[in-house]
């Protein structure tokens, strides 16, 4: 064989060195980089460990993991609602493993994960991103200025989210001292209906939806912090409601909103202090991400268990805040960091799973540094994949 043929043949074999799939190397096999065939997911041989954070810029949100497909292969998404940058107020874009300019690395049980990272907001397809929104209100009577603008901007938003093609539902429920409305998850118009049968607070005051009966039994049944609505007002315990008895769907987002002028009365109850939600433990990260809107004086100071700083369940929980003036003027849902965080959401998908989807819980470990260490954050949980 001359030279020129044998050149050709020695190309040939190489190229075909490289499209072996993950399939034929052994576990303990890293000489070889791959992308997992048929999905364009780097393979975890390119994956490298997490760097060190020193110092945090921010906070990485809760986040739900849906077991999928690609082309047959088994892979894992984990959603994710927008990261900001803190000095330019920026919506951060990520970048995976094996991408120019990476700035998020995941490992689970320790072991560094091939990522490929999907930026929402580059108009990737919302068709797998499945969303179910709580809207949680204050119906208090001093909620009574803004009660008729937060409905009407609830509804708009919910609207405009349903048009947007991301596959949304939403529900609410209206709170004091005790639980006193709601609605469980449903479409946007069902949502508009029930808002708009009364006026001022009183619009969420009652249930509706095909389940009101046993909503209205179960809030009856339901540990209060008071039986008064304006008194011990607790955003908490609504959102503990509706995390017991809402049916949300299983590879569904969750994303609660809560609107108070109070500051979270628990009155005692432990479950209902903002602190529980600082614990993975007692609310884990496929639980949702809190975001929180405040028209009141903001209180200077915190107390658990007693007078609590709302917002602080959305630093724990990874989701953003909106101070808004109290006759809620200005200030529409469209423009809340909730709506930018959900525009911006990010798909983070890695393959390689199968002793992972096994119903034990895996330690998961995010790390999100930029160039400049502008952005930092760190966040290590449990999750149960399945």
């Amino acid at each position: 064989m001359n030279t020129f043929f044998k050149n050709i043949m020695l190309t040939l074999l190489e190229l075909s060195a490289l499209t072996i799939t993950t399939s034929c190397l052994n576990n303990d096999d890293k000489t070889i980089g791959l992308e997992t065939p048929s999905t364009g997911i780097p393979d975890d041989t390119y994956a490298t460990a997490n760097p060190s954070v020193s110092s945090t810029t921010t906070t990485i949100p809760n986040i739900q993991a849906i077991v999928d497909n690609i082309n047959g292969i088994p892979i894992i998404r984990l959603i994710m609602t927008g990261v900001k940058n803190p000095d330019s107020s920026d919506w951060l874009r990520l970048y995976g493993t094996n991408t120019p300019g990476q700035n998020i690395w995941v490992e689970v049980d320790n072991v560094p994960k091939g990522i490929l990272v999907n930026n929402n907001g580059d108009n990737y397809s919302h068709s797998h991103v499945m969303t179910d929104v709580v809207f949680t209100v204050d119906n208090s009577s001093s909620m009574k200025d803004e009660a008729d603008a937060i409905a009407r901007d609830i509804i708009s938003w919910a609207q405009l989210l349903s048009n947007s093609g991301l596959d949304a539902r939403f529900a609410s429920v209206g709170y004091g001292g005790y639980i006193s409305g709601a609605i469980n998850l449903t479409t946007a118009a069902e949502l508009s209906n029930y808002l708009n049968q009364k006026t001022g607070t009183s619009r969420t005051i009652g249930y509706g939806g095909s389940d009101a009966n046993l909503l209205s039994s179960y809030a009856s049944a339901f540990p209060t912090t008071g039986y008064a609505l304006d008194y011990n007002e607790c955003g908490t315990m609504a959102i503990q409601f509706a995390d017991k008895y809402f049916s949300f769907r299983h590879d569904a987002n969750r994303i609660y909103v809560n609107f108070t002028d109070e500051p979270n009365q628990p009155n005692g109850h432990d479950d209902y202090s903002v602190k529980f939600f600082e614990s993975q433990t007692n609310w884990p990260s496929s639980k949702g991400t809190v975001h929180t809107v405040f028209s009141g004086t903001k209180p200077a100071s915190n107390t658990f268990g007693s007078k609590e700083q709302p917002w602080l369940i959305s630093q724990y929980t990874g989701g953003t805040t909106l101070y808004a003036p109290s006759n809620f003027s200005g200030v529409t849902l469209a423009n809340l960091p909730v709506t930018g965080a959900m525009e911006n959401s990010y798909t983070i998908t890695f393959s390689n799973i199968s002793e992972l989807v096994d119903g034990k819980s895996h330690l998961v470990h995010i790390t999100i540094k930029s160039k400049y260490n502008t952005v930092s954050a760190d966040k290590t949980f449990s999750m149960t994949f399945k």
